[in-house]
C-alpha cells in the first residue's frame, strides 16, 4: 500500500490500516525524515524514527528525566549486553519498568502525532508479522491519536480529501470510543458538535459565511475520524476502527491472542477500570491531577469525567453495567462537591461571606470559622473517610446493590462504632439483603443501646419487625416511638394498621391526644 501524502492525508492511511486490522510496518518518508509505525491487528504498538529528537534517550534527557551521566551509563550497557536502551535504563536502576512503559508510550504518541501535519511525502505499508516483542508493545488509542492529530493539520485541500463526500449525513455518536471531554474544545468546535446533535451534512458543519472554512473542516474531520461523529446512514459507511483501551504504558496481556473487544465489552472494561481507580477518590491515581494542582484543575477533570460517565451510561446495554456507572458517577459527584467546598488556597482556609450577607445582629464576637472539607486522597482518614463511606453506602442503596452496601456500612461502623445512625444504616442494608436480614436485628439493638430515647430508631426497628412478620414486636416498637414523641405521625399511622380493632386500640389512641 502506497499513499501520496500530498494528495491523501496521513490520517486516512492510519485509519485504513486500523479499520482493516492489518499487521506490519508503515514507513513514512518526508525529506530526510523516516518514521515507522508498527501495527498489530490494526493497533499501533510501537514507533521509530531516524530523527535524534524522536529517540527515547534524547527525549528523556531533554525532559530532564535522566541526566547525561544516566544516558552514558545506559548507552554503555546497551553495547556491552546488547540490550535496548529502555532495558538498559531499568538494569541501571534509573527507571522502573512501569515508568519506562509510560515514557515509551509518550514517545510513540509524539512520533505518530508528528505525521499528521505532513503535506508531502510517501507512506508505504509492508504486511508481515509484528517484529516488536510483546513486552515492548504499548497500548495507545488510535481514536485519540486521530482526534488530536487532525487538529494540527493546516492544509485546506487535505482536510477536504480526508472528509470525502461532504454531502454525507452525520450525527453525534451515542458514546465516543475514547475519553472525550467537550470542555477542552474551542467555541467553534462546540458549535459544530451542537449542530451535529441532529442529523446534518458535513458540508453544513464546515460552512461559514463565504464558503467552507478550514477551521470548521478540521473540527468536522477530527470528530468524524475519531468516532465522536458517526455516519447517520450506515450503508456505505466506512468500517469502524477496533476499540483499544489506552493505558499509556506497555501492554499487560497477550493482545495478539485476544479477539478485539466489542463496543459493549470495551465499555465494560473501561467501567471496571474506573471502579478500581475511583475506589479511594485518589486524585492522582484516578484523575491524573497532581495533589499540588489548583482546585480549578481538579474541578475541570471531574466535570470531564462525569460527562464521559453520562455518555457511557446512555450506551450501556445492561442494568448491571449501569449500576457500576452510577457508583462511579456518585463518587465523582461527591468529590466534585468537596472540591467546590474546599478553600482555593492554604492561605484562605475559609470562604468569605457573600457581599449581601447581613451584619450580625449583636456586637458579640464572631464564632471561629468552621473548617472546610478537605479533598480526600489515597489513605483517607477522619471526616473525609466518613463522608466517603456514607456517600458510597448511599449510592449502593440507591442502585439496590445491598450486598456491597452492607460491606460499606460495616466499615463505617468499625470506624465510628458509637454512632447509632451508622448502625441503623447497616441494619437497614442487611434487612434489604435476604441472606443477612435476620442479623439486622442485632444492629438495631446496638443502635437503641446507644440512643434508647430516639423515637425514630424505635420506628425503624418497628418497620423491620413488620417486614419480618413479627407483628407483636412491631407494635411494641411503634408504641415506644409514640410514647417518646406523641407527634410522630409515621409511627401513629403504622399503629393504626398494626393494632387490632378492639378495646386495646382505644388505649393506644389515647397516646395520640
Amino acid at each position: 500500500m502506497l499513499t501520496d501524502l500530498s494528495v491523501t492525508p496521513f490520517a486516512e492511511a492510519l485509519r485504513q490500516l486500523s479499520a482493516e486490522e492489518r499487521t506490519g510496518d508503515l514507513q513514512v518518508r518526508a525529506g530526510k525524515a523516516v518514521k515507522t509505525l508498527f501495527f498489530d491487528h490494526g493497533r499501533v504498538v510501537f514507533a521509530g524514527s531516524n530523527l535524534k529528537k524522536d529517540r527515547l534517550g534524547e527525549a528523556l534527557v531533554a525532559l530532564g528525566r535522566i541526566t547525561d551521566a544516566d544516558f552514558e551509563t545506559a548507552s554503555r550497557l546497551m553495547k556491552e549486553h546488547k540490550r535496548r536502551f529502555g532495558e538498559a535504563l531499568v538494569q541501571a536502576g534509573v527507571m522502573d519498568a512501569k515508568e519506562l512503559g509510560g515514557a515509551v508510550a509518550r514517545q510513540v504518541k509524539q512520533i505518530v502525532l508528528s505525521l499528521f501535519p505532513l503535506e508531502e511525502g510517501l507512506a508505504s505499508f509492508e504486511e508481515r508479522p509484528s517484529t516488536i516483542p510483546l513486552e515492548y508493545m504499548v497500548s495507545i488509542s488510535v481514536h485519540r491519536m486521530l482526534y488530536v492529530g487532525i487538529r494540527t493539520m493546516k492544509s485546506h485541500d487535505l482536510l477536504v480529501a480526508g472528509l470525502g463526500d461532504l454531502d454525507r449525513w452525520v450525527t453525534v455518536a451515542a458514546v465516543p470510543p475514547f475519553s472525550f471531554g467537550v470542555r477542552k474544545c474551542s467555541a467553534e468546535e462546540r458549535e459544530v458538535l451542537e449542530q451535529a446533535r441532529r442529523r446534518v451534512t458535513l458540508r453544513r458543519l464546515a460552512w461559514a459565511p463565504g464558503g467552507l472554512a478550514t477551521s470548521r473542516l478540521r473540527a468536522a474531520y477530527a470528530f468524524l475520524a475519531s468516532g465522536v461523529l458517526q455516519d447517520a446512514e450506515k450503508p456505505g459507511a466506512p468500517p469502524e476502527l477496533p476499540v483499544q483501551m489506552e493505558t499509556s504504558t506497555f501492554l499487560l496481556s497477550a493482545l495478539r491472542h485476544q479477539p478485539a473487544p466489542t463496543g459493549q465489552e470495551a465499555i465494560r472494561q473501561e467501567v471496571a477500570a474506573e471502579l478500581e481507580r475511583s475506589a479511594h477518590l485518589d486524585r492522582e491515581a484516578w484523575l491524573k491531577v497532581s495533589r499540588a494542582a489548583p482546585r480549578e484543575d481538579l474541578v475541570r477533570a471531574l466535570e470531564e469525567k462525569m460527562e464521559r460517565y453520562h455518555a457511557l451510561r446512555e450506551a450501556a446495554g445492561d442494568d448491571a453495567l449501569r449500576t457500576d456507572i452510577d457508583v462511579v458517577l456518585g463518587r465523582a459527584s461527591s468529590m466534585l462537591r468537596l472540591a467546590r467546598q474546599a478553600p482555593a488556597s492554604a492561605a484562605a482556609p475559609a470562604v468569605p461571606a457573600p457581599a449581601d450577607t447581613p451584619p450580625p445582629a449583636s456586637p458579640e464576637p464572631a464564632a471561629p470559622p468552621r473548617p472546610r472539607a478537605t479533598l480526600p486522597t489515597g489513605g483517607m482518614t477522619g471526616s473525609a473517610q466518613i463522608e466517603h463511606l456514607m456517600m458510597e453506602g448511599h449510592i449502593r442503596m440507591t442502585v439496590s446493590d445491598y450486598a456491597n452496601a452492607v460491606k460499606v456500612y460495616d466499615r463505617l461502623v468499625k470506624v465510628q462504632p458509637d454512632v447509632a445512625a451508622h448502625r441503623v444504616k447497616l441494619a437497614i442494608a442487611m434487612a434489604c439483603h435476604p441472606p443477612l436480614a435476620k442479623q439486622a436485628e442485632r444492629e438495631f439493638y446496638e443502635a437503641l443501646r446507644l440512643e434508647p430515647n430516639n423515637a425514630d430508631l424505635h420506628y425503624q426497628f418497628g418497620l423491620y419487625y413488620r417486614k419480618m412478620k413479627v407483628r407483636s414486636r412491631a407494635i411494641a416498637e411503634m408504641q415506644a416511638a409514640v410514647r417518646l414523641n406523641p407527634r410522630h405521625r409515621a409511627a401513629r399511622e403504622e399503629l393504626e394498621i398494626l393494632s387490632p380493632r378492639d378495646s386495646a386500640l382505644t388505649s393506644i389512641r389515647k397516646l395520640f391526644k
